[in-house]
């Protein structure tokens, strides 16, 4: 089932218009400011365009930066930056560089058509995960 579809996918690449990149790009920020979920809409706007697989971990690393700034007034606001909260961040904050690096290294190590692969197999994992997650709010 994935290989012929990957195998088309990997052919193609295909830049965004400016409708559809502001869509995605948004529902993205909606998602990430909601549920922390911004990856998947991001994806299904970068994926296609079969970005340098550096480029593409830059492009949603610059995006999600910016994001993550522009949700701090609304966080504050909400109420997000009390103790609990911070304590929690504090408590994982010395895995950010742990982080980083193994990212560092899997980006370095890994072939582009692996990259992809994966990325697009995780992207469908996550899918499943979400609507398992949608159905059991709406108790279907």
């Amino acid at each position: 089932w994935f290989g012929p579809r990957l195998r088309r996918i990997e052919a193609a690449a295909s830049p965004p218009g400016p409708a559809k990149a502001a869509f995605w790009s948004s529902l993205a920020g909606y998602t990430s400011f909601v549920a922390h979920a911004g990856g998947p809409p991001l994806n299904v706007l970068l994926l296609p365009q079969r970005l340098d697989k550096s480029v593409y971990v830059g492009t949603t690393v610059m995006f999600f930066a910016l994001a993550n700034y522009v949700k701090l007034i609304p966080y504050t606001i909400i109420g997000q930056f009390e103790g609990v909260n911070l304590g929690t961040s504090l408590l994982l904050a010395p895995l950010a560089p742990v982080g980083f690096a193994l990212g560092y290294v899997f980006n370095q190590r890994v072939d582009e058509v692996l990259f992809y692969r994966i990325a697009y197999g995780a992207l469908f994992l996550t899918g499943l995960k979400l609507l398992w997650d949608g159905r059991a709010v709406l108790g279907l």
